[in-house]
């Protein structure tokens, strides 16, 4: 089995290997070519610090590496059917973290949905220890929204891009490397709303806005109550979509949780995060 650079492969042929990784996942997350270059360009992966496994030149497996400043992410591994049983996963891990170190990176992170056992153990092996449970939420197009949470805000107002990265930047709590800065700086058109309630809670939302979705959520409450104000956030955000669905990736089990609960939120699955020093 041969390690190469992901550079020494097509878009095409990534993401049809990538894909055949998924074919029996717990979370399928299918990939096209569009989207594949998109995540590389959002998430600053490193298609020459990424790897592919290859045996007899058929493609057994792969992973990908993120690098900012001092630190890398590993991301999209994933053995296809025909790689499994051969110590396929080890050679990547050892490839991924071989190649962060060359990238003088002090910390490598990286994401396992949580049930996924066999990847989880796998990522302790390597020395990875776990950093904490993250939730992946999902809300459902409503038509209809809480007129009385509605009716407890005082004054909102709609930012642009340029401000929605102003506020990101300015977050107290540490975001994950899907939800930091530099990821959402990555995005196009992103908007943010600031929403004040008649009581003096504060907060704002940042999200993108698609034809049928909104994604890259991120809520922060400056004054009030977390649930309370989280809530009222959204409650404005979606009497402005009523028609998309929407997906907030990587939220931790706190107050602000509770307040996308009552906003229609649901727990789709969760990630365990885990980070090893270098």
């Amino acid at each position: 089995m041969v390690i190469s650079p992901a550079s020494s492969f097509t878009f095409e042929q990534l993401t049809e290997a990538y894909n055949e990784t998924r074919v029996d996942y717990l979370v399928p997350m299918p990939m096209n070519v569009a989207r594949l270059m998109e995540y590389c360009r959002v998430y600053d992966v490193a298609l020459e610090s990424s790897c592919v496994a290859v045996e007899e030149d058929v493609v057994q497996g792969l992973g990908m590496l993120g690098v900012r400043q001092d630190r890398a992410w590993i991301t999209r591994l994933g053995v296809l059917p025909v790689g499994r049983r051969k110590g396929t996963g080890s050679a990547l891990m050892a490839g991924l973290v071989a190649a962060a170190q060359n990238r003088a990176a002090k910390t490598v992170w990286l994401e396992v949905i949580k049930g996924n056992e066999p990847a989880h153990n796998l990522f302790r092996k390597f020395g990875f220890h776990e950093t904490r449970e993250l939730i992946v939420a999902r809300r459902a197009p409503k038509t209809e929204f809480n007129q009385a949470v509605f009716d407890q805000v005082k004054q909102i107002t709609t930012l642009n891009h340029e401000d929605a990265i102003i506020l990101l930047s300015h977050r107290e709590e540490r975001p994950n490397w899907l939800n930091e800065t530099e990821s959402l700086q990555n995005v196009r058109n992103l908007s943010a709303l600031l929403v004040e309630l008649k009581n003096g809670g504060r907060g704002w939302v940042t999200y993108h806005a698609g034809l049928l979705q909104l994604t890259r959520l991120v809520v922060e409450i400056t004054v009030g109550d977390p649930t309370e104000v989280t809530e009222a956030i959204l409650t404005v955000l979606h009497q402005r979509h009523k028609r998309q669905d929407s997906i907030a990736e990587n939220l931790c089990e706190d107050a602000k949780w509770l307040g996308f609960q009552k906003a229609g939120y649901f727990d789709s699955f969760r990630r365990i995060e885990m980070k090893r020093p270098l």
